[in-house]
């Protein structure tokens, strides 16, 4: 694989129009799509014969993993490879999965073309790698070419967004229990969707960057090296104090995916087209949007624990913009009791875990209370039932789920 250098020296801060030569073809970099700490995701154009003829619009996604890591694309066609021995090509989840059609690995040399994306992708106007980042892993150019998927944020109506959620619900699910791979990363850049051939649509958990093969002891070990996630979006245990070398289980990602839906409720609304825009309504995020203080990068991981923790076990009074009458944008009341029971679920398992442990103080145990899910509060049954339904109809669920 090769990349022009001079076309990556015009811009330190934009991939637009370097090449990229792989064994399954060559590519023109085009618009910069989405970029975090470690990764950038690029519209690509084919510029040759691709292996994948019938291959769908193609984005590149260029990483900077840790050596450490299980693979993205193993861990992808892992749970493909299950979902298709299960149910052939046409098993439920498959709608719900990215595809990645190449992967490539290249060392980070001092002086390379890849050293100088490297150096891109680190740039310090989005970098925003903290606290136990582990930036002195060592780490590898990882170029993946994946199928484009739709962000979340360019839903244009409230049902679709249930839809998009409950079957993130039923796939994150899924891919703990069958190939038995966890995300630890659920954020709503990682929260996207496609459309079949009669419009219906279909969320798709992307991103398995960090993700844990559960099977894999070697994959466990290097990924209890550091904690993973977007912090508006992480679970308290695992930004709190104590939380130098967190577990990270199931339920945590149950409580990420309650944040999401909480600061995207509460964040964004619709607005009206612009005159002779086609496009119908669009999101954009509202003006002194609640729960701003969550996204102040120069918080620490445990304010923003405290601050998180206030927000779940507090009963705010009714005047308060935290009160489950305000806080929620005009465009979202529908989901208002989605998030009203998800919270309180979210509440009683924290208060619960609380009391137990006062009650351990004293020398009394409760050897029932279960603690991965906080006492069977947050748990795939509870927000499955909460999720189910939307303004009163049954959202399309997996066969026998």
């Amino acid at each position: 694989m090769a990349i022009s250098s001079e076309a990556a020296r015009r811009s330190r801060n934009s991939f637009n129009g370097m090449t990229l030569d792989t064994r399954g073809g060559s590519f023109i970099f085009r618009k910069v799509l989405y970029r975090r700490p470690d990764r950038c995701v690029v519209k690509a154009q084919r510029t040759d014969a691709f292996e994948h003829a019938n291959a769908p619009p193609l984005v590149i996604k260029i990483c900077l993993p840790s050596v450490a890591r299980t693979a993205e694309e193993k861990l992808v066609n892992k749970a493909r490879a299950v979902a298709i021995d299960a149910g052939g090509d046409s098993h439920w989840v498959l709608q719900h999965l990215p595809r990645i059609f190449h992967s490539e690995d290249l060392p980070v040399i001092s002086g390379s073309t890849q050293a100088h994306v490297a150096e891109i992708l680190h740039n310090a106007s989005y970098n925003t790698c903290k606290e136990d980042c582990h930036c002195d892993e060592t780490r590898t150019l990882r170029i993946v070419v994946m199928e484009e998927l739709l962000p979340i944020d360019t839903l244009s109506s409230a049902s679709d967004f249930g839809q998009v959620f409950f079957d993130v619900l039923n796939c994150h699910k899924w891919l703990h229990d069958k190939p038995r791979i966890l995300h630890r990363d659920i954020s709503m850049s990682n929260i996207m969707y496609r459309f079949d051939d009669d419009h219906n649509v279909y969320g798709v958990l992307n991103d398995m960057d960090l993700s844990s093969d559960l099977n894999d002891l070697e994959d466990l070990k290097a990924t209890s090296l550091r904690r993973t996630g977007t912090p508006p979006f992480m679970a308290i245990d695992l930004l709190g104090k104590d939380s130098h070398q967190p577990e990270h289980i199931y339920r945590h990602d149950l409580e990420s995916l309650f944040y999401v839906m909480l600061i995207l409720f509460a964040r964004y609304e619709f607005i009206a087209a612009e005159p002779n825009d086609d496009r119908g309504e669009r999101l954009v995020k509202r003006r002194k949007a609640p729960l701003g203080e969550w996204f102040d990068p120069t918080l620490s991981w445990d304010i923003l624990a405290e601050k998180k923790q206030y927000f779940i076990t507090d009963i705010p009074p009714v005047t308060s913009s935290l009160h489950m009458n305000h806080i929620l944008s005009s465009s979202f009341v529908a989901f208002r009791d989605w998030v009203r029971l998800l919270k309180l679920a979210l509440r009683k398992g924290l208060v619960a875990r609380q009391e137990v442990a006062l009650e351990e103080e004293s020398g009394v145990k409760d050897p029932d209370f279960d603690r991965p899910t906080l006492g069977h509060h947050v748990e795939f049954s509870s927000f499955y039932e909460v999720m189910k339904n939307f303004e009163g109809k049954p959202l399309r669920a997996p066969p026998q789920a």
